[in-house]
């Protein structure tokens, strides 16, 4: 029985003593890097956001600027001297081709709203994944931390148990080494 107490007690201390130790630090780095993250995605959507609104602004540029020929093709057209005189059907022909120019701009700017809208959610896509990989490593790390202050405790506790006779970490890293040691013969044998 006693044998079989000191087995597992030096089974549980093994596994205890195979954790790396990974300083509490890196779990603040961790969530740092998530602010981050959080902070770059917010970036990536203005960034996109302030493009789409200068390409769409181009677009009502480009309007102007097409209205504007028609009118002085218009106030040129038979040799006009700069004044038109506009008829119900003048009228209604002016009326037609600015709002099929219109119907252009708002067509173009409809088609870069899509492509916005599309490049947004890819973006969020990216951003939720390396999110939660983020959070999946800041829990891992958390609980890294947590296992090697359980072991410090427990190391502690076994300490005063045996009134500190026995240097627990050396003996541990011997008994590591000791079937390390085995390990590496019977597959040697093999």
């Amino acid at each position: 029985m006693r044998n079989f107490r000191s087995c597992f007690l030096m089974a549980v201390l093994l596994l205890l003593s195979a954790c790396v130790t990974i300083p509490q630090e890196s779990v603040s780095l961790s969530n740092e890097v998530g602010v981050g993250l959080q902070k770059q995605h917010q970036s990536q959507i203005d960034l996109i956001n302030l493009h789409f609104a200068i390409k769409r602004k181009s677009l009502d540029e480009a309007l102007s600027r097409d209205i504007d020929k028609y009118f002085e093709k218009l106030m040129t057209y038979n040799g006009s001297s700069g004044s038109i005189t506009l008829n119900k059907t003048r009228l209604d022909g002016v009326a037609t081709v600015v709002m099929c120019l219109n119907n252009k701009n708002n067509a173009a700017k409809e088609k870069l709203e899509q492509e916005r809208v599309l490049l947004i959610k890819k973006f969020n896509a990216n951003y939720l994944i390396l999110n939660q990989a983020n959070s999946s490593i800041t829990g891992l790390l958390q609980s890294a931390v947590t296992v090697e202050n359980e072991k410090s405790e427990v190391y502690k506790k076994i300490s005063e148990s045996i009134d500190g006779k026995t240097d627990l970490d050396k003996e541990i890293s011997e008994t590591v080494d000791k079937i390390r040691a085995v390990i590496e013969e019977m597959e040697n044998d093999r």
